[in-house]
């Protein structure tokens, strides 16, 4: 088992983060069982129990949060696919734009994955989540300033950094009202452990713990409350 500490004044257990830039391992995986197996036995005080049904419900849980390697692998190959048929979709937009356009680069690219048949439907339709989380993260970052179209800040929008003044003024009223649109049917802008996220900073919604992605990766549960849910910051 990994080795454990207790945070002072938290009463809680942590273990070194999972790496966030790749795949979670068999190894980390491993180690994640272990962690929730070890806080199984320790919400009963160590009294009762046995040990083989903790590891088993530990595999359950850690099997619902996150995907095995695999599975890691195809989900992040079809998230890479649908970003890029989204960006491609994007970047063909004419100077009429409007928040339809939007939705339908997100649609029409999921479709066209789907068609593919590389990848199954659930597949699919899991990673277009975490893509229009992305989205809607740029299109708040970008607010009503066409000014702030960067590829650090607009991620996917970026692909009209280049347009014309008025485009991009166009534009930025296209992306503000399919946000208004769309974070009406999301309600809320977090991430789950095994969801994927593109690079950035996410932290822990229950006690802060801050989790940096470098590249694309699958959410961990927090390493420090085991959390599973998280928001973009």
């Amino acid at each position: 088992m990994a080795k454990e500490k207790t945070p002072r004044g938290t009463g809680r257990t942590s273990i070194e983060p999972v790496r966030s830039d790749k795949s979670v391992s068999l190894k980390e995986r491993r180690r994640m069982i272990e962690q929730a197996a070890y806080f199984r036995a320790q919400n009963r005080g160590f009294n009762g129990g046995d040990p083989v049904e903790d590891w088993l419900a530990a595999e359950r849980e850690i099997g619902r949060l996150l995907p095995n390697p695999q599975q890691q692998k195809q989900e992040l190959a079809a998230y890479k696919k649908l970003r890029e048929g989204v960006r491609h979709t994007l970047g063909e937009a004419k100077e009429t734009l409007s928040a339809e356009n939007i939705r339908q680069a997100l649609a029409q690219a999921t479709a066209q994955l789907k068609q593919v048949g590389e990848h199954t439907a659930d597949t699919i339709d899991k990673v277009a989540a975490s893509v229009e989380k992305d989205m809607v993260n740029a299109a708040q970052n970008i607010g009503t300033r066409w000014e702030a179209y960067s590829e650090k800040t607009a991620d996917l929008f970026q692909v009209w950094r280049d347009r014309s003044n008025r485009f991009l003024t166009d534009a930025t009223a296209a992306v503000g009202d399919w946000l208004q649109q769309t974070s009406d049917k999301l309600k809320t802008q977090t991430y789950h452990s095994g969801d994927m996220a593109a690079g950035g900073t996410l932290e822990c919604t229950a006690c802060g713990e801050r989790v940096v992605l470098h590249t694309p990766a699958h959410l961990p549960a927090c390493s420090k409350c085991r959390n599973t849910e998280f928001r973009r910051i």
